[in-house]
């Protein structure tokens, strides 16, 4: 069944060429919007502009929202009809005339378009039907930009959250795509330095927590340690050995920060995809360990060789390596916590807890080389399992049985 929407606003004619998109801009809810919006995505549409959908920075968004109840995104997203896809309704006149019926004292310095030409802004409806089976490149309006953000709002479940729309009116694909990238080309991250010299005053070290909770990076505050060391949803909470976990026993403090740091060079070198998305990094290396920390409860979280920065490092290695080639037959979308989850455990399910709570024939060291004897004994493992041999036979660390 058809459904129709209304949506009152102001409808603005940037420049005077006859040729220019108008835009219309209007208030509405983000689940509101999720109804009726679509996404041409590359992947679907051959001449899609936007990019694939990915989960992972739709999540970053809705916990934006959940860190603090003050949180807002003012930014508006960009939304575009196709041409003849939504009517335009002008009401300037009838908004003048209910000034003036109002006898209102201010009536005479009110300008209802803000000091802009006749022929530049106007204020109306637009209306426009749809289909709410559609597929999404058939809906009646499609996001340009800001898609992972309206997603993540209509997620948050608190509150049925409002934001403001800019939408391009009869736009063809390749204003769409000229607007899609103009924005991405345009975005430019912002310095400690310029917030300082725009903010003078506020408290820093308050601004610092508030922008930690939504994971908004700040200078060279390490964003990602410190969102690994302090989410629930992250394996190695409170593990990290810094001086930032000063509340935490020496005891608990396992894991050497260069351990993560270096696990995080290797999925970005490995996954390049990864390199300019923190949300998805995040989410794919906390994925891959929590599949790790739940297959060897007994090791994880222990004082104990499991958790040294040797064995770290190379069972990320070990595990990444194979996960790239997932990756590339089409096995794996790395963009989905559940589906690595699998996958490693897929991975690591016939290396038995036995091999780290044997005691290792040479002395642990964080070099290339004993990184490279770990890895070659996950790999004799996995062999001896599929041959049915004894698993530890043929190992450089572990002694074999008499």
């Amino acid at each position: 069944m058809m459904e129709t929407r209304c949506y009152f606003g102001s409808l603005l004619s940037q420049r005077k060429d006859d040729k220019v998109t108008r835009l219309f801009v209007f208030n509405a809810t983000a689940k509101d919007l999720q109804s009726w919006l679509g996404i041409r995505r590359i992947k679907d549409v051959k001449r899609g502009a936007q990019r694939i959908l990915r989960e992972t920075r739709v999540r970053a968004v809705t916990k934006f929202f959940e860190a603090s109840s003050i949180n807002t995104i003012p930014n508006s997203i960009l939304i575009a009809f196709d041409p003849k896809k939504a009517e335009f309704t002008s009401f300037r006149d009838t908004i003048s005339e209910c000034i003036i019926q109002a006898n209102s004292p201010q009536e005479n310095c009110i300008d209802i378009i803000n000091g802009c030409e006749t022929n530049q802004l106007d204020w109306g409806i637009i209306r426009f039907s749809f289909e709410p089976k559609d597929e999404e490149y058939l809906k009646p309006a499609l996001i340009v930009d800001g898609q992972h953000r309206l997603h993540g709002m209509a997620k948050f479940e608190e509150e049925n959250l409002p934001l403001t729309v800019v939408s391009l009116i009869d736009a063809n694909p390749q204003e769409q795509a000229f607007q899609f990238i103009v924005v991405n080309n345009k975005a430019v991250k912002v310095s400690a330095e310029n917030v300082k010299s725009i903010v003078a005053d506020f408290n820093e070290d308050e601004l610092e927590q508030r922008l930690l909770l939504a994971r908004v990076k700040y200078g060279d505050k390490p964003l990602i340690l410190r969102s690994l060391n302090d989410s629930p949803t992250s394996p190695f909470q409170n593990l990290l050995e810094w001086s930032y976990n000063r509340e935490i026993t020496e005891e608990s403090q396992l894991v050497p920060i260069t351990a993560i740091e270096q696990a995080m060079r290797y999925i970005c070198k490995s996954f390049t995809v990864l390199e300019n998305d923190e949300d998805s990094l995040i989410e794919f290396f906390c994925a891959t360990w929590r599949a790790v920390q739940g297959n060897y409860p007994e090791l994880f979280g222990k004082n104990h060789q499991f958790m040294t920065k040797a064995n770290i490092t190379a069972f990320n290695e070990y595990i990444t390596d194979r996960l790239v080639y997932f990756w590339e037959m089409d096995l794996l979308d790395i963009f989905e916590s559940d589906e690595i989850g699998e996958k490693v455990l897929d991975i690591i399910k016939r290396l038995p807890k036995e091999f780290w709570l044997e005691p290792w024939k040479l002395r642990i060291q964080d070099t290339p080389n004993f990184r490279a004897i770990l890895k070659n004994d996950f790999k004799t493992i996995i062999t001896n399992s599929k041959l049915g041999k004894q698993w530890n036979l043929g190992l450089e660390l572990v002694q074999t049985d008499e």
